[in-house]
């Protein structure tokens, strides 16, 4: 088969979870005689010139296609993210359209899918659900942004009901999915291996430990309600990664946490920031047990990668790593958001006996090189695509609307003629403001005048 995947990263430019996916997926693929093609395409991220890595051809969005096509879309200037989004979007379609591939393959993150599910005709079109833009903001939402996500949701709705084919790798996720569009969804487990893991090199722990970005939807703030629930017997915890905005791009979520649980944040959980992926491996080897909070993820790799060292995990059902876990065999889990029934885990994990924990480790490293095994993953997935393949590209067509809301249009001649409606008293009350916050000597020159 020629096949054809629209993504946002691939090794070695981009190391999120999108990328992580298909790098352990895609070389599979490749040897087993498929011609498999990238086409990156990431709205903020630089490009870069094509190779060959694995048997996988990787080639870049064409960034002066995307400087041509980002002005057609001036209709959604006022709000900058959206527009550049369906720019990268529609740009990746047009350079990549006319190719002769039998099934192609993108992602729901970046609206990325739209173009293809919407305009293109007599191919295949999968989507692949790892969380998209509307997820994000349902939760983790921003100031500033609610219509943005509004129309970002409404998008995704319509277009992923017209792909020839949905698939993720969480039960939970797929559900999710079925319901907003009414299609089914296939659910099956990433590829991944893990990798050498290093020597151990820290002395082990009896500290717990959180590797993932301080995020409102890692959960962090139901850990600390059960670490806080806990009290003298809380354990410590180290959390690793990067601190990011919460609400408005004036706070982190970091800062939030100090300031409402000062006696967990920074005292029971230490932040540890960002760290190598071999420093990252090390911790882990060292810590007690490993906790995966989230309230909601569609996969959490930090928890596969737990379970392959053999430690003790504790992973909330909102994470779809929990399809990992069978409860009190290879790890625990618990409901999302339920900060009591987390703290009575820590605690239980606190009293483990050793015999018991060796046992669990054991077998969550089996579960990890059975079920997650590339090549059986990779033979699923080619079963599934010779399936869309026999069942044909044939799908419901799209609306004039929605064709027309997606595609490129003449430049406005003032993309900003929308604020014409808003009242001129409003405008100039927000520009002042923010003229306030952007220039830091207006409050002082202010304070010295008599």
């Amino acid at each position: 088969m020629k096949l054809l995947f629209v993504i946002p990263e691939y090794p070695p430019h981009f190391g999120g979870g999108i990328s992580t996916y298909y790098q352990h997926l895609l070389p599979v693929l490749a040897n087993q005689g498929h011609r498999v093609d990238v086409l990156v395409a990431n709205p903020f991220a630089p490009s870069f010139a094509p190779y060959e890595r694995d048997g996988v051809s990787v080639s870049c969005l064409a960034p002066e296609l995307l400087n041509r096509n980002l002005p057609q879309f001036s209709h959604y200037r006022a709000i900058p993210e959206l527009q550049r989004y369906l720019a990268t979007a529609w740009s990746a379609w047009e350079q990549m359209a006319d190719q002769p591939y039998d099934l192609i393959e993108t992602t729901d993150w970046g609206l990325l899918f739209l173009p293809w599910v919407v305009m293109t005709e007599g191919v295949s079109v999968v989507v692949q659900l790892h969380g998209s833009v509307g997820q994000i903001d349902t939760y983790d939402p921003r100031q500033g942004y609610e219509l943005q996500g509004h129309l970002i949701r409404l998008l995704e709705q319509l277009g992923l009901a017209l792909a020839t084919g949905l698939m993720t790798h969480s039960r939970a996720n797929g559900a999710a999915w079925m319901a907003l569009t009414g299609r089914a969804v296939l659910n099956l487990p990433p590829a991944w291996t893990p990798p050498d893991f290093p020597e151990a090199v820290l002395q082990p722990s009896d500290r717990g430990l959180v590797v993932g970005r301080i995020q409102s939807w890692k959960g962090p703030t139901v850990l600390c309600e059960a670490l806080r629930m806990l009290g003298n017997q809380a354990p410590g915890l180290d959390w690793v990664g990067r601190d990011m905005s919460y609400q408005s791009p004036q706070q982190t979520m970091g800062a939030y946490l100090k300031e409402n649980y000062p006696d967990i944040w920074g005292e029971k959980i230490r932040g540890l920031g960002v760290r190598s992926q071999t420093q990252v491996a090390q911790l882990q080897a060292a810590a007690s047990f490993v906790v995966v909070p989230s309230r909601w993820d569609v996969f959490n790799y930090t928890c596969a990668e737990a379970m392959a060292q053999g430690k003790l995990v504790i992973c909330s059902d909102g994470a779809g790593a929990v399809d990992l876990i069978d409860h009190g065999v290879n790890g625990f889990t618990f409901p999302a958001n339920d900060a009591a029934a987390l703290a009575e885990l820590l605690h239980t994990c606190a009293t483990l006996p050793n015999a018991t924990r060796q046992q669990i480790g054991l077998a969550a490293q089996k579960t990890i090189a059975n079920v997650l095994n590339p090549l059986v993953v990779a033979q699923q997935r080619q079963k599934m695509y010779e399936t869309v393949l026999a069942e044909g590209p044939s799908r419901k067509p799209a609306s004039d609307w929605l064709r027309q809301a997606i595609s490129p249009t003449d430049t406005l001649a003032d993309p900003f003629a929308l604020l014409h409606q808003l009242p001129l008293k409003d405008l100039a009350s927000h520009t002042l403001q923010r003229l306030w916050a952007k220039i830091p000597i207006l409050p002082r020159l202010t304070n010295k005048l008599p």
